[in-house]
């Protein structure tokens, strides 16, 4: 009788974490779309800065997203092959459709909306802003109705890409983790998480002469953390449940996996009940912001980048370690660099036209005041 030592050779991941920044940008981007739609249809009842938030974060998103994916795809002129070769059966496939789609909605729809603060920068002292009010291309108005229309399209368009983005890897039945309806409604529940987290940062850097939000963006916050969050627990149980040869609760690393991700989301669930007391300071939102943005990364790091690391046909540790290079840290750093000075830059649109009306509307009523802001 012979015995034959099969030994498996180290393998590169299928999923690097340029795709856990791809699905974390995009998730924002198109959370952050439907948001912003609900905060439209009510904007009698929630403030312009708040809004403007959440469509900035849905078109930054919009735009380093796709950036992230071409990272995934190992060379950015790799993109091109979708479009010359027609395969209507890839989940990959249809998403180069989807994605250009709605990153020109995204951009589109937060170009419209701010066309009002785009002008005021006529009125600024920085010339290079100052310069930049001729983006307005024009006068001419946008209706309330045709507002809420585009960012109608744009919400269903967001949805084509969570549909997309979650059967792309769903779809893989080589991983029982990955190939079940819980992942993408998963990845979908917690991408609120990231537009909440996202949109509160950049709020925080908007100057206001009101450091208080309204009670309907309190409102919406609130729920939306408490729906997502309590569907995401559910879910994150049920998703561990379906593996039916690895039980990840016997598993000390697994344990510690899933108490992260859970421990996360209660977490934020717990915050953001005291959210009109802690929404007088910045420092408190700026901890809300920060707790929901390191849930939703958990949860695509753990379920995307972990999972991997679990044998298919053999047995023993599959660690992974996270490279410095770009491929790994220096990606991630850069990424949220390249996030973050899209924001910063963007922000100064929405404070000069709240600096502006505060000056040009010093005789008005505190009512009309509060209704400009």
């Amino acid at each position: 009788m012979n015995i034959t030592e099969v030994l498996v050779p180290a393998q590169e991941m299928a999923w690097l974490p340029w795709a856990v920044q791809y699905f974390f940008y995009i998730g924002s981007a198109y959370a952050a779309a439907i948001l912003f739609l609900i905060a439209l249809i009510f904007k009698d009842s929630t403030s312009h800065q708040f809004r403007s938030a959440l469509v900035l974060v849905m078109a930054i998103g919009g735009i380093v997203g796709p950036l992230a994916l071409t990272g995934d795809l190992h060379q950015p002129g790799r993109a091109w092959h979708f479009y010359a070769h027609i395969t209507p059966w890839s989940w990959m496939w249809v998403g180069s459709l989807f994605l250009p789609l709605f990153s020109g909605l995204a951009v589109a729809t937060a170009w419209v909306y701010l066309r009002d603060d785009i002008a005021q920068l006529r009125e600024s002292e920085n010339p290079l802003l100052k310069r930049l009010s001729w983006l307005t291309l024009g006068q001419w108005q946008v209706s309330t109705k045709l507002m809420i229309a585009l960012a109608a399209v744009t919400a269903v368009s967001g949805l084509s890409i969570a549909l997309y983005t979650g059967a792309e890897i769903a779809i893989l039945a080589s991983r029982p983790l990955w190939h079940q309806p819980a992942s993408p409604l998963l990845w979908f529940s917690t991408a609120f998480f990231a537009a909440i987290g996202l949109a509160l940062l950049i709020w925080a850097l908007l100057p206001s002469s009101e450091p208080n939000l309204k009670t309907t963006d309190l409102s919406l916050i609130q729920k939306t953390i408490t729906l997502t969050g309590g569907l995401a627990i559910i879910l994150t149980s049920i998703w561990a449940s379906n593996h039916g040869h690895f039980n990840l609760y016997e598993n000390d690393t697994w344990g510690i996996n899933l108490g992260i991700m859970t421990t996360s989301i209660l977490l934020c669930m717990i915050l953001v009940l005291p959210l009109q007391r802690l929404s007088r300071s910045k420092l408190g939102i700026v901890c809300i912001a920060l707790a929901t943005i390191l849930s939703a990364w958990a949860v695509r790091w753990v379920t995307m980048m972990e999972v991997q690391t679990i044998p298919r046909f053999d047995v023993g540790p599959f660690p992974y370690e996270l490279p410095m290079g770009s491929a790994g840290l220096l990606g991630i750093a850069g990424m949220c660099g390249l996030w973050l000075a899209l924001a910063l830059f963007a922000s100064e649109i929405v404070s000069t036209k709240t600096l502006s009306v505060k000056s040009a509307h010093k005789a008005s009523s505190p009512l009309n005041r509060s209704h400009s802001l």
